[in-house]
């Protein structure tokens, strides 16, 4: 029986059309609709009421460059929290940096979890048996501000979240998150921000750089590559005071002695390339 197409939104007007090989297994949680789906292209992927959110076939794309471009600017991360992340491959990067003694997963949805620890085990892989994993489900805004008030600080947050407009998302976008983000940030601490699609997000991508800007006293972009979502992809290291980013030299040593190896996407060459962003980027970010 051929199976319908699925269609993924780019835009308003634009989408990405892949042909199905085998029928979704479908999840309705208390909280919105998780399909996991069969592609050739793309291998198995899930969506969250219809958002792609990660495939087999280009998500190291995604998660190596949101855990190690923060990671490996930042000397010794010891604390880091993943808002969203729950399908576990945020998580399972992180734990490549021996450093780290403790990874929050910040998660909503705990059918999230379960649904794609069962059905695509290569996202996590393991990450949530590991001891230096917590997951703590529920509101991560909430979450966040529980940790806060007791008194914990972050070397790492890494945003691993569905669409800034999203319901479920917008208010961890705000101006008063985003502060309470830079309040939670130890001395050398960094925020990464997935911006969006500068192409096909140009509004939403200029608004949150400025709510950014005010945010922090320092923003770093990156443009990696990330096919699910269309393309050029934008990211954003965050930091309450500026601080110079690492040399090539200094990235390649520590991922030397983090003993961090068989990365797919990853490299230094990349990571100091991906700050180089074109004219037409510049002119909508200014």
């Amino acid at each position: 029986m051929k199976q319908q197409p699925i269609t993924l939104a780019l835009a308003s007007d634009a989408t990405l059309t892949l042909h199905a090989s085998a029928p979704p297994i479908e999840v309705r949680s208390s909280f919105q609709h998780i399909s996991v789906e069969h592609t050739a292209s793309f291998g198995q992927l899930y969506r969250l009421d219809g958002d792609a959110m990660a495939a087999e076939a280009d998500e190291f794309m995604i998660h190596e460059s949101l855990a190690h471009l923060a990671a490996l600017e930042h000397p010794s991360p010891r604390r880091a929290i993943i808002l969203g992340g729950g399908d576990g491959a945020s998580a399972r990067e992180l734990l490549k940096h021996p450093s780290l003694t403790r990874i929050v997963v910040a998660e909503l949805d705990p059918l999230v979890v379960s649904t794609l620890r069962e059905h695509i085990r290569s996202l996590s892989t393991g990450a949530f048996d590991d001891p230096r994993v917590e997951l703590c489900i529920g509101d991560a805004a909430r979450s966040l501000k529980a940790l806060h008030d007791q008194g914990e600080a972050f070397d790492l947050i890494l945003f691993d979240l569905t669409e800034t407009d999203d319901p479920a998302c917008a208010h961890l976008h705000d101006d008063v998150f985003l502060a309470l983000c830079a309040a939670s940030l130890g001395p050398a601490g960094i925020a990464h921000v997935q911006v969006g699609s500068p192409f096909y997000q140009p509004d939403k991508v200029r608004h949150l750089c400025q709510r950014l800007r005010r945010s922090f006293a320092n923003v770093r972009l990156s443009l990696i590559h990330a096919p699910l979502y269309g393309g050029p992809w934008l990211l954003a290291r965050c930091r309450t005071q500026p601080t110079p980013g690492p040399d090539a030299n200094l990235l390649q040593q520590r991922l030397e002695e983090r003993g961090i190896r068989g990365l797919r996407y990853y490299n230094p060459a990349l990571h100091l390339a991906s700050e180089a962003l074109p004219n037409h980027l510049r002119d909508l970010l200014a």
